[in-house]
């Protein structure tokens, strides 16, 4: 789906994301990360958690989510329900070294898939959708996570 320019780079990010969600969970298809083991698993979420996910969720949450907030009643709902997930998250990222290492990698995976398909699906076309030509104000504002740190 095209996306606006100005929020390209978000789906960019979502892009690895899902590809990150489908590499940790249990019946994952192998990929060229080499995440044979639990352990490998477990290294590659923290540090994708801390240099991917937690940058994108600045992105949305301190640009495009303010500028787009008050301009709809559905569509702030649908960001404070996207908001909530952010905790839900950042929740799992902290289990993900506790307990039932493989069922919180999966459950990681799970929640991560399902929230960035949500984004994709619902929440980026009513942002386009109700914001339209406004979005031109926020170009250039939000950089791909792996293009601003140089992944």
């Amino acid at each position: 789906m095209k996306r606006h320019i100005s929020i390209v780079p978000l789906s960019h990010d979502h892009y690895d994301g899902l590809f990150m969600a489908q590499s940790i969970k249990k019946n994952f298809i192998k990929t060229d990360l080499g995440l044979s083991s639990i352990s490998d698993k477990i290294k590659f979420v923290i540090n994708a958690y801390n240099t991917e996910l937690i940058p994108h969720f600045n992105h949305e949450e301190v640009i495009l989510f303010p500028f787009a907030m008050g301009k709809d009643e559905e569509l702030d709902k649908m960001i404070n329900e996207i908001l909530e997930e952010h905790d839900v998250i950042h929740k799992a990222a902290s289990k993900i070294s506790e307990g039932n290492l493989e069922e919180n990698l999966n459950e990681f995976g799970l929640l991560l898939e399902s929230h960035i398909r949500k984004e994709e699906r619902i929440l980026f076309p009513k942002i386009e959708e109700i914001l339209g030509d406004e979005l031109n104000a926020l170009e250039g504002q939000i950089v791909a996570v792996k293009d601003s740190c140089g992944i």
